[in-house]
């Protein structure tokens, strides 16, 4: 059973993965506007940024607001090591790297903290951090950014970034379910639900949040990289600390603690709002009723109701099945 309540192995949901990461790749170019490509380009990084933040606060119940600015430290280590003259693989791994370091030195000096507490202190970070990408002129060019990234040559290539970000999402998924349904995704559980009866049968609840704060912070510095080869340039004020509440809003509305809720969530908040243009300034409105709807209604987020209109078919078909056994008996 998987993370999210379905029935499937990791084997059969690997294949499944797959399978629709490449249907997506197949159709959305032919379907969508060059925009509304882009748009879908940016729906997956969201997926990226909702995956790592699930992490600490979904499955660990820990309340980071600090998602924001490792998308930063990625996407401006990313783009850093690249000028200094490293290859392409190198500067990603040196940015994921970094992004996690930084991740660790913030999640050992805030273990004591929890709830407000330390959504307050990671919120705070994450305004360091924007400040420090825009008065730090000699590293990271000011409000101004960095533009001419070189990346792999695939900037403006919506079509052809499709498939790279598909690939990306797909593996980076895969690896939060099969983290999720391991032995340490048990442990991170434990620490969500009851830290003291977690940490009185063994469980190493400081070293365990502050590996939290590496994961997370490598998923942000992965959507950091994304954002590079997508756009080919950066400015600070796409990884301002406002964004994190959209992160944050994107993982409730899809289901905490789902790695199909940040999918669902991901999607709603970036492509739904898009497709709702034509009502132009009542839009706005139409989009934070539905937000308002799935919260009221459905409190395990999207992820829950597509996971119980799922167990629903699935009864329904077995209850026929044996109406047809039983009416076969009946017969012979």
């Amino acid at each position: 059973m998987t993370a999210d309540g379905s029935m499937l192995t990791m084997r059969t949901l690997a294949i499944v993965v797959i399978g629709a990461a490449i249907l997506c790749g197949l159709i959305l170019p032919r379907s969508l506007s060059l925009y509304y490509l882009q748009v879908a380009d940016v729906t997956l990084i969201n997926i990226l940024l909702v995956l790592g933040l699930n992490f600490i606060l979904g499955f660990g119940g820990q309340m980071s607001l600090a998602q924001c600015a490792f998308f930063g430290i990625g996407a401006y280590g990313f783009t850093l090591l690249q000028a200094a003259g490293l290859p392409v693989p190198v500067a990603a791994v040196g940015a994921i790297a970094l992004s996690a370091m930084v991740g660790m030195a913030l999640g050992w000096p805030t273990l004591r903290l929890k709830g407000h507490y330390l959504a307050l202190c990671t919120l705070a970070f994450a305004l360091i951090v924007e400040r420090l990408l825009v008065n730090w002129e000699g590293l990271t060019n000011g409000a101004n950014g960095i533009t001419a990234i070189p990346g792999i040559g695939l900037a403006g290539e919506n079509d052809k970034m499709l498939w790279v970000l598909l690939a990306i999402v797909a593996c980076a998924y895969l690896l939060q379910v099969w983290i999720a349904n391991g032995p340490l995704g048990l442990r991170i559980r434990a620490l969500r639900d009851d830290p003291l009866a977690a940490q009185a049968i063994g469980v190493d609840i400081s070293r365990l949040k502050i590996m939290l704060f590496v994961i997370s912070a490598a998923y942000g510095g992965l959507a950091g990289i994304c954002y590079v080869l997508l756009r080919g340039y950066i400015s600070p004020d796409v990884f301002s600390w406002q964004s994190t509440f959209s992160y944050l809003a994107m993982a409730v509305v899809g289901g905490l603690g789902s790695s199909l809720g940040a999918v669902l969530g991901a999607i709603l908040y970036t492509f739904v709002p898009e497709l709702l243009r034509f009502m132009q300034e009542y839009y706005f409105a139409v989009f934070g009723v539905m937000v308002i709807l799935v919260i009221t209604f459905f409190p395990a987020g999207l992820s829950g109701l597509v996971l119980s209109a799922f167990r629903s078919l699935r009864r329904r078909g077995q209850s026929y099945a044996r109406s047809d056994v039983t009416h076969h008996e009946r017969a012979a």
